[in-house]
């Protein structure tokens, strides 16, 4: 295995949690504005907390991370995080819809590529849902600084990108540049391991991979990534023990480097995140 693409693999990894990150301010800017470097400890901490938990229920722990760090209502920001996950879940069947008018993709690809086209607009249309409602209930929005309303009222403030259109178009942009990286991630580890695969293996691994450990969720995934990665890799001939270490190889550098950072952040700030008296306010 070369060592050079697999570091680089990683450190490809880092910016697209970068990107992550900038995607859900993004969502949080349009209650108010945080610093990027806020939101980025608070999504590194969920990663960390999503390899102990299944079903991404760390995603928990990044919104409680960003309440306590910027004083939001636990409430509201855990809407953001929800919301950012919908979005960016809706855009891997346009990004894969987009993939294949430039490059061309294997049968056993765009044989779902009816079922994500579908799954984007069933999307779409809720997301189109989520705003009309939000615009009903806009007049009674909660002033977060001085918060009087109940937890439907803090639930649906972080819904207020939806109101925003510059905003929502920046979100769906950033979320397509991320599925983009996480392409590019998948062809460094093909020249890692000295696979000979063109860009358009890496868009269907990454859309076979998404599939697969969206069916099986274990904490972490572990091995349905590992067993997903090889099943993909397979349509292209490659054997299952190369496939099975790629896919090793590539969930721990995608993994390790972020959660450990994560760790940081919860030393770092386990005055703020564990305070004697909570600094967020009540949900």
């Amino acid at each position: 295995m070369s060592m050079g693409w697999a570091l680089l693999a990683a450190v490809v990894n880092l910016v697209g949690v970068a990107v992550d990150a900038s995607r859900w301010r993004i969502i949080v800017s349009a209650i108010r504005r945080v610093p990027l470097v806020s939101v980025l400890q608070g999504q590194l901490v969920g990663i960390a907390a999503n390899i102990i938990v299944p079903f991404k229920l760390g995603e928990g722990a990044r919104a409680f991370a960003l309440a306590a760090l910027e004083g939001l209502p636990t409430a509201t920001v855990l809407t953001t995080v929800l919301l950012d996950r919908v979005i960016d879940a809706a855009m891997l069947p346009l990004f894969v819809a987009l993939a294949s008018a430039v490059v061309p993709l294997p049968p056993s690809v765009l044989r779902y590529r009816r079922w994500m086209v579908v799954g984007f607009l069933a999307a779409a249309i809720a997301l189109a849902a989520a705003r009309w409602w939000f615009l009903r209930r806009q007049s009674r929005a909660v002033d977060l600084e001085h918060p009087t309303g109940g937890t439907l009222d803090r639930i649906v403030d972080g819904l207020r990108v939806l109101d925003h259109r510059h905003r929502l178009a920046a979100t769906i942009g950033t979320a397509l540049c991320a599925w983009s990286i996480r392409v590019v991630i998948v062809w460094c580890m093909f020249r890692a391991f000295s696979l000979d695969l063109p860009i358009s293996a890496a868009v269907g691994v990454l859309a076979l991979l998404n599939i697969g450990i969206a069916v099986v969720a274990t904490p972490g995934n572990v091995g349905t990534f590992e067993l997903a990665s090889a099943g993909a890799l397979a349509l292209w001939d490659v054997p299952a023990e190369t496939g099975m270490s790629l896919g090793v190889t590539m969930h721990l550098l995608e993994v390790i480097p972020p959660a450990t950072l994560g760790l940081i952040a919860i030393v770092w700030h386990r005055g703020a995140l564990w305070p004697r008296g909570s600094r967020t306010h009540p949900t």
